[in-house]
């Protein structure tokens, strides 16, 4: 660990020429994710290199760790790129370019990300372009994301109902169908949206700095008051 930190603390000798050498040569990732670090938190030029490195090797983890730098430094020259390279085969590459274009603030780029979030299968793909759009605070992507979380996987339904969420749509029914999730987490999750939206406190316990504790009463209650509202309710 000292030889390691060692290492890490930047040195005048040590130039962005030398860092990008070592990041191209290195095969151990977690050397080459603290050489991005140095490069994003000393070197703000550093795009444009980061950009040839990430268009010409032929290396899929040097190419999707070059995208994360370049999201990282915001350069937004590459928007292009990130673009085509959600398209690729590579998993890794189509989720940090996606991350990417959000880290960039490149409001253009949000049909592409939608396009992703209606065809991607891949789980971290999805999640980072959820992460992407909202960052662009893409209300767009609202009507598709809400047409992906019926996804099989309880965590992939959290990252579309928090977008959701997050991007303020404020239609309570499609939380509520999510009050009835086989998933206690997707179910509080919409409990709390709704009492967000409706100003309803539901009973959850307020744990405060203690950390996480149970659901208490709320997810029931949260049920509860949906069902009670069924009358006033527009089918």
């Amino acid at each position: 660990m000292v030889a390691l930190s060692l290492w890490f603390c930047p040195t005048p000798a040590q130039d962005l020429a030398g860092l990008l050498s070592d990041f191209v040569s290195l095969s151990d990732r977690t050397q080459r994710e603290l050489i991005l670090l140095k490069i994003s938190q000393h070197y703000p030029e550093a795009g444009p290199p980061l950009l040839k490195i990430a268009t010409e090797t032929k290396d899929t983890e040097t190419k999707w760790l070059a995208i994360r730098g370049i999201g990282h430094l915001k350069y937004k020259e590459a928007a292009p790129f990130l673009k085509e390279s959600l398209h690729s085969s590579s998993n890794y590459v189509r989720a940090n370019s996606a991350r990417a274009l959000g880290e960039i603030h490149d409001t253009d780029a949000i049909p592409d990300l939608i396009r992703v979030l209606a065809v991607d299968e891949d789980i971290g793909v999805l999640q980072q372009t959820c992460q992407a759009l909202q960052m662009l605070d893409a209300k767009a992507a609202i009507p598709e994301l809400k047409v992906r979380s019926n996804n099989l996987s309880p965590q992939t339904r959290l990252w579309m109902i928090g977008a959701i969420d997050s991007l303020g749509s404020k239609d309570v029914p499609f939380f509520a169908h999510f009050l009835f999730d086989e998933n206690e987490s997707v179910a509080a999750y919409a409990a709390h949206a709704i009492e967000r939206i409706t100003k309803q406190d539901f009973g959850f316990p307020h744990c405060g700095e203690q950390g996480a504790c149970s659901y208490g009463p709320g997810i029931e209650n949260a049920r509860r008051w949906w069902n009670s509202q069924k009358p006033n309710r527009v089918q």
